[in-house]
C-alpha cells in the first residue's frame, strides 16, 4: 500500500492521542493536516503536521462543526478524515452519510459504535457470552426481579453516556425507589447493576478487523490516577492479562466491532477476578503505548478503511513499560497522601516514556504544561466529583 500518497484529515488534534496518531501517519509518509481549536493545541504547535488549520467550531459538536467538515472534505483535498477522542469520534460516525461520500472515515462504522456505546447492550452481550461482568440486571429482566436477587450496595448509569454523569450508588433497597421517583429516572434508561469495589483496573487495548481478527493487542494497569478518588490513569504500565484479553476480545468480536477499542476491566478486591467495567470506542490518550509494544496503529486504521489485509501484530510481551502523564501525575503527588510510598517511586523514570515529550518534537510538551499550570483551577473544577 503506497501511504505516501494518502491525505489524512485529523480533527480535534488538540489531545494527547491525537499527537501519538500523527506521528505514526508521519512514519507511513502521509500528507497530515490537522485541526484544532487553539494554538495552545498539541498538534498545532507540534513540527509533525504538513499543515495546520484553527477552527474554534471544531469541538463544539453541533451543527457548526459539520458546516466546518464538510467545508474542507468537499474541496477534495483530503482522501481520509481520521476523528480523535471519544465526542469527535461519535459526531463523525453519527453523521458519516454526509460525509463518507467525500473522505474515508478512519473509525469504526455507525452501527458498530452504537453497539459498544450502548451499556446495556455491552452488559447483555457480556452476560450472553459469558464475559465476567457484575451481576447486571439484563434488558429482558424486570427491575423487581434484579432487586430480589441483587447485593447492595448496587450502582446505576445511563445506558448511553460520557463520563460519569448520571451515576448514583445505593446502599439500601429502601433508597432505590425515592431517588428514581424524585429524579423523574426510568430504570430502563439505565444500566442498574451491584457495585464492585476494586483498587486495579485491567485496561486493555485491541485492533478489531473488518473480518474479527485481532490485529493489536495489549493490556495495562493503572497504577496511579488522578482525580486520585476515580480519576483518569496518569501512570500506566504493560502487564500480562492473556486471560482478561481473550475476554476483551470474545466481546468485541461479538459486537462487530471494527477499529480500536479500550475495553477495561475492574478486579474485584474480594475475589481478585476481574469485572468487565465499559467499552471505550476511540483512541486512548494512552494510545503512545502502542507505537512502544511496536504496534502502528495509524497503519492499521488506514489499511481498514481501504479494505487492504490489515498488519497483524502478536499479542505484546514487552510488560513492564510505564507511560506517564507528567502533568496530572504532579497534581497526583500535590494531593495524594501516598506521594512518598507509592510503587514504583514517583521520581523512577525507569522504562518510562512521557506522554507528550519526543526530543525531535518538544513543543506540544511544554505547550501542554503551560496550558495546565494556567488553567488550573478550571480543570480541577472540572474534575471535581
Amino acid at each position: 500500500m503506497e501511504f505516501s500518497k494518502i491525505r489524512v484529515l485529523v480533527t480535534e488534534a488538540g489531545g494527547k492521542q491525537s499527537l501519538a496518531m500523527v506521528r505514526g501517519l508521519k512514519e507511513l509518509g502521509c500528507h497530515v493536516t490537522v485541526v484544532c481549536d487553539s494554538k495552545w493545541a498539541t498538534c498545532y504547535v507540534s513540527n509533525l503536521p504538513d499543515r495546520k488549520l484553527l477552527s474554534r467550531y471544531i469541538t463544539k459538536h453541533d451543527q457548526r462543526t459539520l458546516h466546518v467538515l464538510l467545508k474542507l472534505v468537499k474541496t477534495g483535498e483530503y482522501d481520509v478524515l481520521m476523528p480523535i477522542g471519544e465526542l469527535g469520534t461519535n459526531f463523525v460516525t453519527a453523521h458519516e452519510d454526509e460525509l463518507s461520500p467525500y473522505v474515508r472515515l478512519a473509525c469504526a462504522p455507525r452501527v458498530a459504535y452504537l453497539k459498544a456505546f450502548n451499556k446495556q447492550i455491552t452488559f447483555d452481550t457480556a452476560i450472553e457470552d459469558g464475559i465476567p461482568c457484575p451481576y447486571t440486571r439484563h434488558s429482558k429482566q424486570a427491575i423487581e426481579d434484579f432487586l430480589d436477587k441483587c447485593h447492595f450496595p448496587i450502582i446505576i448509569k445511563p445506558r448511553q453516556g460520557l463520563g460519569s454523569i448520571g451515576f448514583h450508588k445505593f446502599y439500601k433497597r429502601e433508597d432505590f425507589w425515592p431517588y428514581m421517583q424524585e429524579n423523574n429516572l426510568d430504570p430502563d434508561d439505565y444500566v442498574v447493576q451491584e457495585f464492585v469495589n476494586f483498587d486495579n483496573r485491567i485496561g486493555t487495548n485491541l485492533f478489531m478487523d473488518k473480518k474479527g481478527n485481532i490485529c493489536t493487542s495489549y493490556a495495562v494497569d493503572v497504577l496511579r490516577w488522578f482525580p486520585i478518588d476515580a480519576g483518569a490513569g496518569v501512570l500506566i504500565v504493560t502487564m500480562d492479562a492473556h486471560e482478561v484479553l481473550g475476554y476483551a476480545g470474545k466481546l468485541l468480536k461479538a459486537l462487530n466491532w471494527q477499529g480500536f477499542a479500550n475495553v477495561a476491566f475492574m478486579v474485584d478486591k474480594e475475589s481478585g477476578e476481574p469485572r468487565l467495567l465499559e467499552i471505550n470506542g476511540r483512541i486512548p490518550a494512552s494510545v503512545k503505548m502502542a507505537y512502544m509494544c511496536g504496534c502502528n496503529v495509524s497503519r492499521q486504521l488506514l489499511e481498514m478503511v481501504y479494505d487492504e489485509e490489515v498488519t497483524q501484530y502478536p499479542e505484546n510481551d514487552k510488560f513492564g513499560m510505564y507511560i506517564r502523564h507528567l502533568d496530572t501525575d504532579i497534581a497526583w503527588f500535590i494531593k495524594s497522601p501516598e506521594r512518598f510510598k507509592t510503587k514504583p517511586s514517583w521520581f523512577s523514570w525507569k522504562n518510562t516514556q512521557e506522554i507528550l515529550f519526543s526530543m525531535d518534537d518538544m513543543k506540544p510538551f511544554f505547550a501542554n504544561f503551560i496550558h495546565k499550570v494556567l488553567e488550573y483551577r478550571t480543570i480541577m473544577r472540572k474534575k471535581k466529583h
